[in-house]
């Protein structure tokens, strides 16, 4: 009596344990919990059977009850069980099994009460009438567990399983010895209480089938519902007949069990006929919709079929029009290879009907056209109008504005249509290309003519400065010559007058190029005409203004320059400057840029004077006079570049070098190291002249 109290104490901890657990896994329905009710069920069984142990009579009559409400907690736990969303009881069967539990219970209570009036004596098969409505649902449940995979099928299977021995324990509970009970129900709930620890969150697996998959497994587990049914009602038939010891309360029992079976047999039938015929309807609608992914299908092949002959067709379109492109063309084939083209187009596209291509002008003006087939062809149903720039600068017979395209085509649908389009589009670029192919290799000819004459132009105008050292007693001069572009418009010479005077000319035009150059040339014939009757720069310089004034202000330019005389009987320098830079004077003793007066460029005023400056040649010194161009490097400081280069040079003229190495020498390859390293952004002429303060002196 004490141990099987003290178990039972110990069963309803384990029941309260196992209805926790449904908070544990955060449920919300627990009345839908497996966890909840079987726990809820176990402590109602635990208080029933400590009832039941009571020798008090009326707390023997108290555990009936409390019983029922541990069958009804399994039953519903079993309703609820967490299975496959195909595989859940409908609520009516609930509604059934629960009512014919509850009139079974109290008609065999009634009953028993009735015919036996002695105290403390409990209706028996209560505990058999009960454990069978709780075996119909678990042996359904377990038909459909073994269906299911994985791990989701042994934590329901071994929770099952537990809860039937624990149906199987309370079957017994009236027919075994009290220390074998003790033992049955301590493995019972041993089982229920780790299958519930090892369920985890209890959830319905979603099948993802269509519907006529969906409604066949219902249909399926509902016939293995009806199967069980019958079974148990024919057991409970088959108990009622043929077994004589039954008592007679028990009797009313089976009846009452027989007849809710049969209802819910009934029912079950009905339910199964009616998913039979949602099952046909489903497989019906499946079919059609497979049929009509069928004809899709086929539809889809069918315009794939004709999309691979447009494909076959186009490709070969694109090959004939790469063939021609890697053609041979100029303007005097051109119009013979667009017509090829265009025929090869018209040929192969089967829906053309009219074809219409020609090269015209901004204005309108058609100076070329083609034409094939026939137009307003009564089979026409589609009309592509489209045009094409071919360049925005020209618009000549040779090179038009504009290739434009007009077609009629027999093509229904929109997609071919668009199609079409984009292939004439192509074709348009065909067309574009060939005469812009034309124009690159007509430009490209007059390019080559162009570049050898302005090569010829190079060589004269490079024949005009003089490349051979000039050496006379006490001077040296050389010359370094850099234009920007193929000719400049610098201009560097140094004339011999006569045996005492030796001019010296640098002179800069406005802007580059070929008409700088064809001024610079110009300079070279003016400057030796006035030499034939003067010798004093200022002259010189007042001479070729109004010689040069009229063309240089029609063509808006002017001359920078800079005549320098040398009188070798007086050795010494005149000079006089047009605009033009100063020079550089560098000697041992002095670095500087030259201060000397000077009036404005050539061709800017008809009447402009130039001071005459005059150098005595006292000291061995060098004299740079440049054009702009040499310190017109993109600095914005210009002054201080010309101080870098007077520092520079300086350390040229104090560096002793080598015995054989001439100063001149070394200069004129800073020079053009410079020239070379820097950003060249106009033309660079410089001249070089080195004096001795002795002219009978050799220059070094």
């Amino acid at each position: 009596m004490i141990w099987e109290a003290l178990l039972y104490g110990l069963g309803s901890g384990g029941g309260v344990y196992i209805a926790l657990l449904s908070n544990k896994w955060k449920k919300t329905k627990q009345w839908e919990d497996v966890s909840f009710l079987q726990g809820i069920g176990l402590v109602a069984w635990c208080i029933g059977s400590v009832l039941a142990l009571s020798p008090v009579w009326w707390m023997q009559k108290l555990s009936l009850p409390v019983s029922l409400i541990t069958y009804a907690s399994f039953l519903r736990s079993l309703h609820v069980f967490p299975l496959a969303t195909h595989a859940t009881f409908g609520r009516w069967k609930m509604i059934i099994d629960t009512l014919a539990l509850g009139v079974t219970f109290a008609l065999m209570v009634v009953i028993h009460d009735l015919t036996y009036q002695a105290e403390g004596h409990s209706p028996v098969m209560i505990y058999w009438q009960g454990g069978f409505y709780l075996l119909l649902p678990a042996f359904s449940i377990f038909l459909i567990i073994r269906q299911l995979q994985g791990t989701a099928r042994l934590k329901r299977e071994r929770l099952l399983l537990s809860t039937i021995l624990f149906i199987a324990v309370t079957m017994m509970t009236p027919m075994v010895p009290s220390s074998v009970l003790i033992w049955c129900v301590l493995v019972a709930f041993v089982c229920l209480f780790f299958a519930h620890r090892g369920l985890g969150q209890q959830q319905i697996l979603h099948i993802a089938k269509t519907e006529y998959r969906y409604l066949f497994e219902r249909q399926k587990f509902g016939k293995q519902d009806a199967i069980i049914s019958q079974f148990m009602l024919l057991s409970i038939t088959f108990a009622l007949v043929g077994i004589p010891q039954i008592p007679y309360y028990g009797r009313v029992g089976l009846g009452a069990g027989i007849l809710f079976g049969l209802v819910r047999v009934y029912l079950t039938t009905r339910e199964n006929r009616i998913l039979m015929n949602q099952t046909l309807v489903a497989a019906s609608h499946l079919e059609q919709k497979y049929e009509n992914q069928l004809e899709q299908i086929q539809l889809q092949n069918k315009k794939l079929s004709q999309v691979l002959g447009l494909k076959q067709n186009y490709e070969y379109l694109l090959l004939a029009s790469n063939e021609q492109s890697l053609r041979e063309v100029n303007y005097e084939t051109l119009q013979q290879v667009i017509e090829e083209l265009v025929d090869t187009w018209f040929a192969r596209m089967d829906t053309l009907t009219f074809f219409q291509l020609s090269l015209e002008s901004e204005s309108g003006e058609v100076y070329f056209r083609l034409e094939r087939g026939s137009r307003g062809y009564s089979g026409s149903l589609h009309h592509v109008n489209t045009r094409m720039v071919v360049s925005e600068q020209r618009d000549t017979a040779l090179v038009p504005r504009y290739v434009s395209l007009f077609a009629q085509t027999s093509v229904v649908d929109q997609g071919h249509a668009e199609l079409d389009h984009s292939f004439f589009q192509v074709l348009l670029v065909n067309v574009r290309g060939l005469i812009l192919r034309c124009l690159h290799e007509h430009q490209a000819l007059e390019l080559g003519v162009m570049e050898t004459e302005m090569g010829l132009a190079r060589r004269i105008q490079s024949m005009l400065i003089p490349k051979e050292e000039l050496i006379i007693k006490g001077l040296r001069a050389r010359t370094v010559y850099a234009p920007i572009t193929y000719v400049g418009g610098d201009y560097v010479d140094y004339i011999r007058i006569d045996d005492r005077y030796v001019c010296f000319i640098v002179a800069d035009v406005s802007g580059h190029g070929l008409p700088a150059s064809l001024l610079a040339t110009g300079i070279s014939s003016a400057a030796r005409a006035v030499l034939q009757t003067s010798w004093s720069p200022d002259v010189i310089l007042e001479r070729l203004n109004q010689l040069l004034y009229e063309n240089l202000s029609k063509t808006r330019l002017f001359i920078t320059m800079m005549v320098a005389c040398y009188d070798s009987y007086e050795h010494k320098l005149l000079l006089s400057r047009a605009g033009h830079p100063k020079p550089l004077y560098l000697s041992t003793t002095r670095q500087s840029v030259l201060d000397c007066r000077g009036g404005v460029g050539l061709g800017l005023l008809p009447d402009s004077t130039y001071p005459l400056e005059e150098v005595l040649l006292k000291e061995d010194a060098m004299l740079l006079i440049y054009t702009d161009g040499l310190v017109n490097t993109g600095r914005k400081d210009a002054f201080h570049y010309l101080q870098q280069w007077l520092g520079e040079l300086s350390a040229l003229l104090d560096d002793p070098g080598n015995a054989n190495d001439e100063v001149i020498d070394r200069v004129e390859s800073y020079v053009w190291g410079m020239t070379r390293r820097e950003k060249q952004i106009d033309d660079i002429s410089v001249l070089i002249l080195q004096f001795q303060s002795d002219p009978h002196t050799k220059v070094q």
